[in-house]
């Protein structure tokens, strides 16, 4: 992004990148109009390259929102207040409100794993993933030492393992796939589970994993 839009104030900042989070959500990036996204963000074209070099910047831009609001959700839960499982049952609600309030970030956040993203999954994976890791291993820890978790895991596993549950509940949240996925395992043939119940499942195995 250019010092141009870090000019503008916060709530236009934000309306731009939403726009643009929409648009790729709904059509990928290789199909995404720069155009489309000055007529949801109600911006001229020129505009648009006054505030981003182009239309790979932008995308960048969009994915930074997201690791940023992610690592807002994560920080609301530290320090650890009840049991690691009370802390994990209330992170997924906040996934689940997330994927309610944003859920064009998500899509992209899902997107970045296709073989055809490779080049922006390379410019921005360790923001991703390094803070992800080391929050998650910070909440293994802590159950270790407070004795909710077996001390005789590698902290670096456990906190992969309770990683991807968490997103695959949050892909679920925005993906019929991953709901279907999801249901496949868990809900009687021809029925549809609830969050709630995903998360119920989703506790008891972490639980299962970890103790």
């Amino acid at each position: 992004m250019l010092e141009t839009y870090k000019k503008l104030p916060e709530k236009k900042q934000i309306a731009i990148l939403d726009a643009a989070a929409h648009v790729f959500a709904t059509k990928g990036y290789y199909r995404a109009n720069v155009s489309d996204i000055c007529r949801k963000a109600r911006i001229s074209n020129g505009a648009l390259y006054k505030y981003f070099k182009n239309k790979e910047d932008l995308y960048l831009a969009t994915i930074h929102r997201t690791i940023d609001l992610v690592a807002e959700g994560q920080a609301r839960h530290l320090p650890v207040t009840g049991t690691v499982y009370d802390l994990i049952y209330d992170l997924l609600g906040e996934v689940e409100a997330f994927a309610e309030e944003n859920p064009d970030y998500i899509v992209i956040y899902l997107d970045l794993g296709s073989p055809s993203m490779k080049a922006f999954a390379d410019a921005v994976s360790d923001r991703i993933e390094r803070p992800s890791r080391d929050f998650w291993v910070r909440i293994i820890e802590e159950g270790k030492r407070r004795g909710e978790i077996d001390k005789g895991l590698s902290s670096k596993i456990a906190a992969y393992a309770l990683d991807n549950h968490v997103m695959l509940f949050m892909f679920s949240c925005v993906s019929s796939h991953y709901a279907r996925r999801f249901n496949s395992y868990f809900a009687d043939e021809g029925t549809e589970l609830e969050r709630e119940e995903r998360k119920r499942l989703i506790i008891e195995s972490i639980r299962r994993l970890l103790t």
